[in-house]
Formats: structure tokens, sequence, C-alpha cells
């Protein structure tokens, strides 16, 4: 039979090509979504705002999330992806000039443009995800689905990695490091619209509905188990998101007497090592990443928790690291268990419920942080935040050994292409 053994033939190779710019128009938005997070102790400085209102300049973010992955990502049904992603490549770049902005106003000036920058930012990231991710699905080659949700998970956690990396060497080592950076988020907007260009649309002539829809709430009863266990291990991982993505950078200087850049970077290691996680350990089986991955987190919950009172800098970066592939290994099943168990007629309607869930993990336990950091200091809001989720991880993965999960859920195998002599 053709194809099994020596190389394929050129005209069978698959392009990939149109799958991987998908995939960095994605990571585009997480990167400026990132970049904000090693800023946050300049912006403090010039602005003298307190925790609480850091807290709410984040949760602007999941607002604008909320909002445009409930009424635009919808109508790529209508109008296509191409569209919507063009959208959310010119909100990315907008945010980088709202950002850019923030900085040359006085101190309640800059605060509101800084949470319209951070709004607009959540406005990229809500047209793009979903939409992005819809894209990839299409054009991955042999129509893998937990290849998609793999890659896609590892562009979101790697884009914010870079962005919060960028920032953080930009804070160390770059003359005016808060309007630098968004050069370079502008910049790299502007080759995701060159991307896009480049890239064919898909089924130009297909069946569209005939009127703007909006994405409804919809869970059938067969899978409503499968489901909350998803939606458990992902708002875990959304509340570490939400925590390291604000406040933790300040709780990690605070407790380590890092300097700001240092202790950013610390959440940098954290995400790249959710990123790497899909690499590693994308042929996990969802539920077994789930279980395997929120004792991991339990485990580095704690590791963070007795870092902070004690101050010890190694302590810290293992439990970014162990954190890090914690959160990959739960948010990987969490998101490939969804779209597996979802029925093809309900997908839309499912996975809105999934990511309404997600995104009110980030923004309410942060929000909710930021005022109990206000009143006890902000290590003392991180040992909170790391005894409490700690211990509702271990309730969700004792419900996930007990709740029956659907066989499936590996991947499929890796085949090596022997190369003819």
């Amino acid at each position: 039979m053709p194809g099994m053994s020596g190389s394929l033939p050129t005209s069978a190779v698959p392009n990939r090509g149109p799958f991987r710019r998908m995939a960095f128009v994605l990571a585009v938005t997480a990167f400026g979504a990132g970049m904000p997070t090693p800023l946050y102790s300049i912006y403090e400085r010039q602005f003298d705002f307190s925790s609480t209102v850091l807290g709410a300049v984040f949760a602007t973010y999941t607002v604008g999330v909320l909002l445009t992955m409930f009424l635009l990502a919808p109508q790529a049904d209508l109008v296509g992806t191409h569209p919507v992603l063009y959208i959310g490549m010119l909100l990315t770049a907008l945010s980088g000039v709202v950002f850019v902005l923030a900085g040359g106003y006085g101190i309640a000036g800059g605060v509101l443009w800084l949470a319209g920058a951070r709004f607009v930012s959540g406005l990229a990231v809500g047209a793009t995800t979903s939409t992005a991710t819809l894209s990839m699905t299409k054009r991955e080659p042999n129509g893998d689905k937990h290849h998609v949700a793999r890659v896609a998970v590892g562009a979101n956690f790697g884009g914010v990695a870079c962005g919060i990396l960028l920032s953080s060497l930009a804070v160390a080592f770059v003359p005016h490091p808060t309007e630098v950076v968004y050069f370079v988020l502008i910049a790299a907007a502007a080759v995701g619209v060159l991307l896009l260009r480049v890239t064919p649309k898909l089924f130009p002539h297909e069946e569209k509905p005939e009127q703007v829809r909006f994405e409804r709430i919809q869970v059938p009863q067969g899978i409503r188990g499968a489901f909350w266990v998803s939606v458990a291990g992902l708002t875990a991982c959304y509340a570490i998101y939400g925590f390291f993505a604000s406040l933790a950078p300040t709780a990690v200087r605070d407790a380590t007497h890092l300097p700001p850049s240092a202790a950013a970077a610390s959440v940098a290691i954290m995400f790249g090592a959710a990123a790497f996680a899909q690499i590693f350990l994308g042929q996990v089986r969802d539920r077994s990443a789930l279980l395997t991955g929120m004792p991991l987190m339990v485990l580095s919950l704690g590791l963070f928790v007795a870092s902070m009172p004690l101050g010890l800098v190694p302590l810290s970066f293992a439990s970014a690291v162990l954190m890090g592939f914690a959160v990959g290994l739960v948010y990987m099943g969490s998101v490939t268990l969804v779209d597996r168990v979802a029925p093809d007629e309900l997908r839309g309607e499912v996975l809105s419920g999934f990511h309404l869930a997600g995104y009110l993990a980030l923004a309410v336990p942060t929000l909710t942080l930021a005022v109990v950091a206000n009143q006890f200091g902000v290590v003392n809001s991180g040992i909170i935040f790391g005894g409490a989720l700690g211990a509702v991880v271990f309730l969700s993965y004792l419900q996930t050994r007990r709740t029956p999960i659907p066989p499936g859920g590996e991947g499929r195998p890796k085949v090596r292409n022997v190369a003819a002599p």
C-alpha cells in the first residue's frame, strides 16, 4: 500500500502552513494579554493605585473577553473566520496604542486609560481565541481535535509567557518599557494581518446562517458529569491565571525581595512550563491528564504558600515550574474532554458555558483577592489564595475520580515517517 514505507510523495505531504499561521494569530493576542503583568509595578508607582484598583483594572479585561466571545466571535459562522480575526488583530494593535497613551496622563486619567487598554485587550482575546481555534480545527490535516486543542493551549500559554518575559526584560534593561513593549505588540499584530492575507479562506460557498447569531448556553443531560469535571479543571486554571497575571508578581517581590522584573519572570516561567507541557505530555488521555495534573496542582500551591512566609526564592521558582506543568495538564485535559463529549449539534452552546465559567473564575477570585490584599497585604492574599484553591482542587480531584467519563481522548498515535534511501 502507498505510504506504508518510504517518504510520502510531495503532493501527499500535509500542508501545515495555514494551521500554523492561525496558531500564530492566536498566540499574538495571548502575547498582548501577558505584556502588562511585569509593568504593573511601574504603573503602581506612576499612578499610586491600590491592589483593589489593580484587581478592578484586570477585571475589565474579563468583561472585554466575554463581550466579544459571545457577541462577535459567533458571527464567524455568518461572515467567515477571516473577518473576525482581522478585527481581533486590529483590537490587539489598538490595545497597544491605548497602553502607550496611558503613560502620558495624570493619576486619575492614567488609571482610566489603563483600564480602557485592558478592556480593549480583552475584546481582542474574546474575538480571536475561539475563532482562531475554529479555523485551526478546519485546517488540521488529519482532523485531529486533540492535536488542535494541544496546539491552541500551547499557543495561548506560550504567548502569555513570551509577553511577560519580554516586558520583564524591558523593565530591567530598556528605557521607557511601558511604551517600547507595546510597539512590539503592534508589529506582531501587523504580522498577524499579513499572515491572514496570505492564508486562503475556507469553504467560501458553504451554507451560512441568514441572520446574526448570539451564543447561548445549553448542556445536554447525558454529558453533564463530564462537563462539570471539565469546568472544575478549567476554573482552577483560570483562577491561577488571574492571580499570577495580576497580584502574584507583587506577592513574590514582597516575599522574596526580588526586583520587580525577576519576580515577574517567575510568572513567565509558570506560563512557559504550561506551554511546554503540551509538547511533552500531549498524548496523555484527557481523564489521565486531569487525575495527574490536579494532585500536582495541589502540591505546587502548597509549595507556593510555603514560599510566601519563608521568602525562599528557589522554592518560589520551583513552585512556579511545577504549577505550570500542572496547569498545562489540567487545562489540556479539561479542553479536550469537553470538546470530545460535546455533541456536534450543540458544540457551540456547550463550549459557551464552559468558557463563561472559566472567565468568571479569571475575574471574580482576582478581584476578591485584590480587596483582601488591600486589607491584609498582598503576601497574605497569596497565602489565602493558595490554601483556598488547593482545597477546592483536591475536592475536584476526588469528584473527578468518582465521575464516569466516556473512554477515549488520547489523540492520534505519533507516526514516524521513514525517509526513502
